[in-house]
């Protein structure tokens, strides 16, 4: 007999299927999913030409996660994130751009002293600017060097990246703010640095993209520029 996992959500699926849906998306993205995908049911929503919940699953796109492309959105996010701890993730990765779960990994030592950082999956330099320097000194004043920077008040490990999204989406609708998750962090850094720059070869680099195009679109500038020259175009 095949054991549903989440028959409790209304959603049918075997340990093998959730599984393989874990391994292909993440478990954050399967889990916003099958709530989406609950909601339809309950709503009568859910299209009758997939078979199975599986492939409804497996056919839903990803919902947007956009920048914050104001100051204004990101001073209410730290008017939402009371915590240090959780200020302190917000304030490192909207300063360097850093993925969350490279950012996650880090101790006091990785960062205390440093004017920079390399990334670990191509080792691209980031700086880290003065103002996060000295926000890392104080943040970091009593903590040992083999400390994780944001760890678990309980197991004192790394944050897990599940926890880390909820209390950015949890801060986000108490700001009022919508499509904000893992990826707002660094897509609110590349945006600004980019229309601040206006360097995308460091911004392609640094997110490990295949093309300047690529991303551009990620941090929400492709579809600006595009409207704002469709403004101005005419024959």
């Amino acid at each position: 007999m095949i054991k549903n996992r989440k028959a409790e959500k209304g959603i049918f699926l075997s340990e093998e299927e959730y599984s393989r849906l874990e391994n292909k998306l993440g478990k954050e993205e399967v889990e916003a999913r099958i709530a989406r995908l609950s909601h339809l049911k309950k709503t009568g929503g859910r299209p009758e030409k997939l078979k199975s919940d599986f492939q409804a699953l497996l056919a839903m796109g990803a919902r947007p996660i956009d920048p914050l492309k104001s100051t204004a959105q990101i001073e209410s996010m730290k008017r939402m994130l009371t915590a240090p701890r959780d200020l302190f993730l917000f304030d490192f990765g909207i300063n360097t751009g850093l993925a969350l779960g490279e950012m996650l990994q880090l101790t006091a030592g990785d960062v205390r002293g440093k004017k920079e950082l390399f990334t670990k999956k191509n080792g691209t330099r980031v700086p880290l600017n003065k103002s996060l320097r000295n926000k890392i000194f104080t943040y970091t004043a009593s903590m040992e060097n083999e400390e994780y920077l944001f760890s678990s008040s309980k197991t004192k490990k790394p944050l897990q990246r599940d926890r880390a999204n909820k209390i950015l989406k949890s801060a986000a609708e108490q700001a009022g703010l919508q499509k904000v998750g893992a990826h707002t962090l660094r897509k609110t850094f590349g945006y600004h640095f980019y229309k601040r720059y206006g360097d995308a070869s460091f911004l392609q680099e640094l997110f490990n993209h295949s093309s300047h195009s690529v991303t551009l679109k990620y941090i929400g500038v492709l579809e600006e520029e595009t409207a704002s020259a469709m403004e101005e175009f005419s024959l």
